[in-house]
């Protein structure tokens, strides 16, 4: 018989190798986790900047260059909403959807504005030309939360049949709130070869392709899911949520995260176990 001590020590190798192997939680084939930031009335509050552009509008790239420089702020999420009436103007763009259109004119009627492009709208509540950088920091320097007491937090999401499932909780009643949930593509670029802006190679930043609004918000957990676009590789895509006042419009919690690939995890996850 093997002498006990000599078996325990030749088990070492087989524990460590399956410890390294094997991640608590594993993710099914298809997930993805999103690394979310949740926040609250006084602090980590994500300032919502919502641009309508266009591909087709020649005054437009700057304000996509300039809100683009946002996008690595921890406490700023930007949405790139590509309208659909300069479609009809040489070039077609690939991300505009009328409903983004619709989305912008209801913002002119709240807020008394014109509609036009690049045009921008913070936190539902304010709009300006959306290449106006003096003005967007005078506007994110006047934000207020106080007496804001709701939250949101994404927990978890998974691909499943052409769609984002995503696991969140929200803290707080909001009874006149309703729930925006975008799915955005982190990066794009396109060569424009009619149009204003022919010849040129623009690019995006949190390209909205997928929105959905939400009514009926519940306290506590929840799930929803989202369509995602064919040809979007994963690694490219994020989701924002954010309740939003139904009248008044102004945004009251916003989260977003990154989307990372369950192989991306599991990589990481032995990295970690292994001190690599």
């Amino acid at each position: 018989m093997r002498n006990p001590v000599y078996l325990f020590f030749g088990l070492i190798p087989l524990f460590i190798l399956w410890f390294c192997t094997s991640s608590p939680g594993a993710k099914e084939k298809g997930e993805i986790s999103l690394a979310s930031t949740k926040n609250s009335a006084n602090e980590n509050h994500i300032a919502v900047l919502e641009l309508f552009t266009s591909q087709g509008c020649s005054s437009c790239p700057s304000a996509d260059r300039l809100v683009a420089t946002y996008s690595g702020r921890k406490n700023v999420a930007v949405l790139s909403f590509h309208v659909d009436y300069w479609d009809r103007l040489g070039w077609k763009d690939p991300y505009s959807n009328h409903d983004f259109t619709k989305r912008q004119y209801r913002y002119a009627s709240l807020l008394n504005s014109s509609v036009f492009t690049p045009q921008l709208v913070i936190d539902g509540v304010s709009q300006m030309v959306g290449s106006d950088a003096g003005r967007i920091e005078r506007a994110l320097g006047k934000d207020d939360r106080s007496g804001i007491t709701s939250s949101i937090a994404i927990q978890s999401s998974r691909v499943a049949d052409g769609k984002v499932v995503i696991n969140y909780s929200i803290s707080a009643e909001c009874a006149d709130c309703v729930l925006n949930l975008a799915l955005v593509e982190k990066n794009t670029v396109t060569n424009i070869k009619a149009g204003e802006n022919n010849g040129a190679t623009l690019t995006g930043t949190n390209v909205v392709r997928s929105f959905k609004v939400l009514n009926g918000i519940v306290r506590g957990e929840n799930r929803t899911n989202i369509t995602v676009p064919t040809g979007i590789e994963n690694t490219n895509l994020a989701v924002v949520l954010y309740l939003q006042q139904a009248n008044q419009r102004k945004i009251v919690a916003v989260t977003q995260g990154e989307v990372v690939t369950a192989s991306a995890i599991a990589k990481s996850s032995r990295a970690v176990c292994c001190g690599r």
